[in-house]
């Protein structure tokens, strides 16, 4: 009796539980939220090599080849699309 027990018991084990909705949502609230932070991060790390830049341009004027492709209009595009990119998939995943 016990043996057919813990066969039972092993062939239930072998079968995957099913994904329930609360972990559906649960890893995609965390998927997001990642990548929220990471272009958090991202801007702020830009905001502050920015300042550090333009502290350190007041002391020597030969640093404008730092400048080059790191506009703040550019950081905004990439960033801009980023964001929609994210409204786009949370949008499709949550429904």
């Amino acid at each position: 009796m016990v043996v057919i027990g813990f066969t039972a018991a092993f062939i239930v084990m072998l079968f995957p539980n099913p994904i329930s909705s609360r972990v559906l949502v649960r890893k995609t609230l965390a998927a997001t939220l990642t990548e929220g932070g990471d272009i958090f991060a991202t801007e702020v790390e830009a905001f502050l090599a920015e300042e550090a830049l333009t502290r350190s341009r007041k002391d020597d004027a030969k640093d404008d080849d730092l400048l080059k492709g790191a506009s703040k209009d550019d950081r905004v595009q990439r960033t801009g699309k980023r964001v929609i990119a994210i409204a786009v998939w949370c949008s499709r995943s949550c429904t």
